[in-house]
């Protein structure tokens, strides 16, 4: 996985993105792992659909169109449950709290920071 700045609306803002590359790192998302930093956030392409069986705390969701537009934002998602967004190409998971924080809304623009290497 990688990790890359968030702009949301085109600013940075406080939050790093690990990107999942491969078809496992997508199928496990946020399952089995400590909560993530205060920071960080998950981006899962293409999903439509995430679910919290297994896990032992809460998170935010976030789901956009492929542009980076905010369809949906569920916040303080609790373990054992699933949410959906059908016309959602990814998924952001993050730890509860972070959509606030970050003040993530439907209609957003979500993107990474791809800086060229050095």
């Amino acid at each position: 996985m990688q990790h890359f700045p968030l702009l949301r609306n085109g600013r940075r803002v406080d939050a790093r993105v690990l990107v999942c590359e491969t078809w496992l790192e997508r199928a496990h998302g946020l399952l089995f792992r400590r909560p993530a930093g205060r920071t960080h956030v998950l981006l899962i392409q293409p999903c439509a659909a995430i679910h919290t069986l297994g896990m032992r705390y809460r998170i935010d969701v976030v789901f956009s169109r492929a542009d980076g537009t905010v369809l949906r934002c569920v916040r303080n998602l609790e373990p054992g449950r699933a949410v959906w967004a059908p016309c959602a190409d990814a998924a952001w998971e993050m730890p509860a709290g972070q959509c606030s924080r970050l003040a993530i809304r439907v209609g957003d623009q979500l993107a990474i920071l791809r800086t060229p290497p050095v």
